[in-house]
């Protein structure tokens, strides 16, 4: 599993409603965890992490030069490099 950065701007999300205690957590320490996203084209669908992004969403609409910036870490889902399924059990022997 490879991590990526990604603008919040080039991942498509639903917002969702949050608790005040995520936020505060996203604000103090940021992603603990990465995004799961796919790929479509140019552009990312989320398939895991809308409600951290919707607070990210918020911590930037209040505050545009937020510290940990727009960039979140990111896993994409369908580009093949997922090395934990069946087809990369006989290609790594050693």
């Amino acid at each position: 599993m490879r991590l990526v950065k990604l603008n919040i701007k080039d991942i498509d999300f639903e917002y969702q409603s949050y608790t005040t205690e995520l936020y505060d957590s996203i604000l103090r320490i940021g992603f603990s965890f990465p995004i799961h996203v796919i790929q479509l084209n140019q552009h990312y669908q989320c398939i895991d992490g809308h409600k951290r992004l919707s607070v990210l969403s918020d911590i930037l609409k209040k505050d545009p030069d937020y510290k940990r910036g727009s960039y979140v870490h990111v896993v994409i889902k369908n580009n093949g490099d997922e090395r934990s399924n069946d087809c990369w059990r006989g290609r790594n022997t050693h």
